[in-house]
C-alpha cells in the first residue's frame, strides 16, 4: 500500500445484523462486513453506544477507520519517557 493511500481513511460497509441487551442493562451491536459473495461475512461487535441513535437491526452502516496520529505520537511520547525513567 503506498504511503498517499494509506494517509487516507478507509471505509467500510457493515451489516448490523443485532443489537444485544446485555445483563449490565448496556447494549452490544452484532456487525458483519465483507463481500458475502466473494468471501465469507466477518462477525464483529461493538458497544451499542458506538451506533448512531437512529440506527436499527437490519440497516447498513459506513465505518471509517483512519490513523489517530496524534494519539500515537502521544503514546509514543509517553513510552520513550517511562523508558527513560526506567534506564535511571
Amino acid at each position: 500500500m503506498d504511503k498517499e493511500k494509506a494517509k487516507r481513511p478507509q471505509k467500510v460497509s457493515v451489516y448490523l445484523d443485532r443489537i444485544e441487551e446485555l445483563e449490565d442493562e448496556t447494549t452490544e451491536a452484532v456487525l458483519y462486513f465483507g463481500d458475502d459473495e466473494e468471501e465469507e461475512m466477518r462477525e464483529f461487535v461493538l458497544p451499542g453506544d458506538f451506533l448512531p441513535e437512529d440506527a436499527s437491526e437490519g440497516d447498513y452502516l459506513k465505518i471509517e477507520i483512519s490513523v489517530d496520529s496524534e494519539k500515537t505520537e502521544n503514546a509514543l511520547n509517553e513510552a520513550r519517557e517511562l523508558q527513560a525513567e526506567n534506564e535511571d
